[in-house]
């Protein structure tokens, strides 16, 4: 036992250095083939990403070239087709009931002119006629071939009351803006088409880059995060005004937010011409701006509900930007600009 504490005692540090050196380098060799098994797998990784990255750029390409196989396209052609079994099947329905309204007629029309031929070969056979019955047949007959072959009783009208079965379409362009120049605990991300509120709760607002002095413009926006209290307001501003994290101490705010709140110079309206609507997360939200007309209009393509707003210049003067708020922490909003 005293030779082992003797032995412990003359070991000199050198010793200890080396030996733990020692375990050290075993530890690290042992680690060395794990780091390249996990260098190896993200290699492989970044060139699947890199491979789905060369697909696309392919479609890309192809799609500058031929927009024949655009799944609007598509659509367009879908509709197209569709539109054309509908009037067919249509026109198929109404050439048969047709066939059958004009077998009744004529066979109307036979008993009719065969009572007329007996009255006319009568009165030829007895020759009982004077310049007037001449006259009065031929009157006759030139009726009975107008009735005959353009019948009153029979007719193709356009029901203008009948629900259209084949429903229009339009194309929708989107106005495409970005965002800056925030107030309060919010950023633009993604090339400023996308806003997000930070960790904080409170009040922030952003402006929209673009300066609208006339026309229409339309812009569609998707709520991807809303948490309490689920308030975020879509609206305009004058460019020239100044704004605040607060749209309630910002002049020249016109717009809409969640708990039925409508925003008129900066000043709150409960339920404003009779305006309800709540948000949430994935409702699509279309701004609408006539700057010629000095309305704004929101949609809500979800709830299917719209309500408009009168925008007096002296209020709010132009050019006039876009203007968007959001309150709870990692609340976010993205411009939908494809």
């Amino acid at each position: 036992m005293s030779s082992l504490i003797r032995e412990k005692q003359s070991r000199s540090p050198l010793y200890e250095v080396s030996q733990n050196t020692f375990v050290d380098n075993a530890e690290q060799h042992s680690s060395i083939p794990h780091s390249m098994k996990h260098r190896e797998k993200l290699t492989q990784q970044m060139e699947k990403v890199y491979l789905y990255h060369n697909q696309i750029r392919q479609s890309v390409i192809c799609d500058r070239k031929d927009f024949t196989n655009n799944f609007l396209m598509k659509r367009v052609d879908d509709w197209e087709r569709q539109s054309i079994l509908k009037i067919q099947q249509t026109a198929s329905n109404v050439r048969q009931e047709l066939t059958q309204a004009f077998a009744k007629h004529t066979t109307e029309m036979s008993e009719i002119f065969a009572e007329f031929s007996q009255q006319l070969n009568k009165a030829r056979v007895q020759n009982n006629y004077i310049e007037n019955d001449i006259k009065y047949w031929l009157e006759k007959l030139e009726q009975f071939k107008t009735d005959f072959q353009t019948p009153k009783t029979i007719n193709i009208i356009s029901d203008e009351r009948a629900p259209a079965f084949i429903p229009k379409i339009k194309l929708l362009l989107a106005s495409v803006d970005s965002f800056h120049h925030a107030n309060g605990d919010i950023q633009a991300g993604y090339r400023g088409f996308t806003i997000t509120h930070g960790l904080s709760n409170g009040d922030a607002t952003i402006h929209g880059k673009t300066e609208y002095y006339s026309g229409i413009h339309k812009f569609r926006f998707q709520i991807e995060k809303l948490g309490t209290p689920k308030w975020v307001f879509f609206g305009i501003i004058s460019k020239n005004a100044s704004s605040q994290a607060n749209i309630y101490r910002t002049p020249t705010a016109y717009g809409w937010a969640g708990h039925h709140q409508v925003w008129l110079n900066g000043a709150h309206h409960h339920q404003y011409l009779g305006y309800s609507c709540e948000f949430d997360v994935n409702h699509i939200v279309e701004l609408f701006m006539d700057c010629d007309k000095k309305i704004i209009r929101l949609t809500n393509e979800t709830t299917s509900l719209t309500h408009e707003i009168d925008v007096p210049p002296i209020k709010c003067p132009l050019p006039w930007t876009l203007y968007l708020g959001l309150y709870g922490s990692g609340d976010q909003v993205r411009l939908l600009f494809a």
